[in-house]
């Protein structure tokens, strides 16, 4: 019995990059990588997937997924062809699902995006210096920011218009598919309109709305799921009128033996550490500085701080009370899954160590020695664009 020979190969790859972690995609593992953002394709995407013959294949090692197609015979010049062809139009849409939270604090993203945005990602992008295997898939190159948040709705649409709108003259533009979509319902009173619209029949996608003729706003819809709330979205075309450098698919549904390799890049958030000793009263420090007049309290204080074996990093004295004492670091420092010593020749751990009477070789003494890095579980934005990080200490 003769069976049919199925062949698959890659089609493209997408791949997100933390600095923030030492293996650049997830906390470290010692079996299987758990990682912070997690890809599903939409069930939209599903159905183009089987028809074209797709296979979608996690890939937790770079933090997201392979994508393998179908092929079936060659071009003269021995490239690959696709079983199934790509229809005109045809997208993938992968929602992007926070696992982790604290993503949001120790990456450097914006720290008061509205709550109804999310990350919109798209291999539209034409950049011809990015090479096949480091596909950026966000506006800049350096990584995700505020541009490429976007505004999102469910289903239920509705735009307040601060004058009145007629009935007919609101529409909804779905940029992919070129649909329209008229309003349902209009409710006019004190001289403003409320506009809604029912998006059910509308595919997932960036959607503008238009009223006499003028573009009021854009927005993305993600379609008709279920999943909560969501990070982001990406938005993969297969059209072969892609800028070459992000095309996947060629005209003659071939594909080029270099395949497309996108990259989500998050960058680590640099912060302004904030140390806040809280001296107790029978605390050795609390007892030490009672006893001092206050000439010889300014002394000791301005010989009180925290030292670093990275050269690069200091701290400053900003507040003190009988009970407590500030300190922040000079630069913003990046938080990272581990740190080290960027001046030592060996590469070591970085240590900080709350020293007293510093400069006085005779009297120099240690506080406390291997002071706790930040947390990424909070970070404080009240002063932002200044971010502190916050460790609280009781000696």
């Amino acid at each position: 019995m003769n069976g049919m020979q199925v062949k698959y190969t890659e089609l493209f790859t997408l791949s997100v990059e933390q600095l923030f972690y030492t293996n650049k995609v997830c906390k470290q593992y010692k079996a299987d990588p758990v990682t912070d953002i997690t890809f599903v394709p939409t069930p939209e995407s599903r159905g183009i997937m089987s028809s074209m013959d797709l296979l979608f294949k996690p890939t937790p090692t770079n933090g997201g997924f392979t994508l393998l197609a179908n092929i079936f015979g060659q071009t003269a010049g021995g490239n690959d062809l696709l079983r199934f062809a790509a229809k005109k139009g045809n997208k993938l849409t992968f929602l992007a699902l926070l696992k982790n939270p604290e993503l949001l604090n120790f990456d450097e993203l914006p720290v008061q995006t509205a709550a109804d945005h999310i990350y919109y990602f798209s291999n539209s992008v034409v950049d011809a210096a990015a090479t096949r295997n480091n596909l950026h898939l966000s506006k800049a190159a350096t990584g995700a920011a505020e541009p490429d948040t976007i505004k999102t709705s469910n289903a239920a649409y509705t735009f307040h218009s601060t004058t009145p709108v007629a009935p007919g003259t609101a529409i909804i533009k779905h940029l992919l598919s070129g649909a329209n979509l008229g309003e349902k319902n209009i409710i006019t009173q004190s001289g403003a309109s409320d506009v809604m619209f029912d998006l059910t029949p509308l595919p997932s996608g960036i959607c503008q709305l238009w009223i006499n003729h003028v573009q009021e706003d854009e927005f993305y819809f993600p379609g008709n799921i279920s999943t909560g709330p969501l990070f982001g979205v990406v938005e993969i075309s297969l059209s072969a009128l892609l800028d070459a450098n992000y095309r996947i698919i060629e005209a003659d549904r071939s594909l080029t033996p270099e395949r497309p390799q996108y990259k989500i890049r998050l960058v680590n958030r640099p912060t302004i550490w904030r140390y806040t000793l809280s001296l107790q009263p029978n605390s050795p420090l609390f007892l030490e500085m009672a006893g001092m007049s206050p000439a010889d309290k300014a002394a000791f204080l301005n010989q009180l701080n925290i030292v670093s074996n990275d050269t690069n990093i200091h701290f400053h004295r900003t507040t003190t009370t009988d009970t407590a004492i500030e300190m922040v670091s000079d630069n913003a420092l990046a938080l990272q899954e581990n740190y080290y010593s960027a001046s030592s020749a060996t590469h070591d751990t970085l240590s900080l160590t709350l020293k007293k009477y510093i400069g006085d070789p005779a009297k120099e003494a240690v506080v406390r020695a291997n002071l706790p890095y930040p947390a990424t579980g909070a970070i404080d934005t009240a002063n932002a664009p200044f971010i502190y990080s916050d460790i609280f200490l009781t000696l």
